[in-house]
This record gives structure tokens, sequence and C-alpha cells, in this order.
């Protein structure tokens, strides 16, 4: 198992489909890859949230 957020997973799958032209680099996939981007930074913000509390209790 991937220690990647899904929301990672997805950005970095959509980033290989660019790279072999299957997808086309342009305002609504930079618009999706930057809500990507936004939620795996909150899904990591709030995954450290949780390992904290974990170790703190």
């Amino acid at each position: 198992m991937s220690s990647q957020s899904i929301p990672e997973q997805l950005r970095k799958s959509l980033e290989r489909h660019m790279e072999e032209s299957d997808l086309h680099d342009d305002e609504e996939m930079a618009q999706i890859m930057s809500k990507l981007s936004d939620l795996s930074a909150k899904v990591a913000a709030a995954k450290a949230k949780v390992l904290a509390k974990r170790k703190a209790g």
C-alpha cells in the first residue's frame, strides 16, 4: 500500500497521462490539479494532526 494520499496518487496519475499526451494541459486541467494539490495539503495536515493526538494521548 502506498503512503501517498489518494489526491496525491490521482494528481501523479494525471501528470503521467499528460506526459503521455492522453490528456491536455489546459485551463480545466490546471484547475483540477490545483484543487488536488489543495486537497492533498489538507489530507497531510489532517494526518499530522491525528498523529500528534496519538502521540499526546
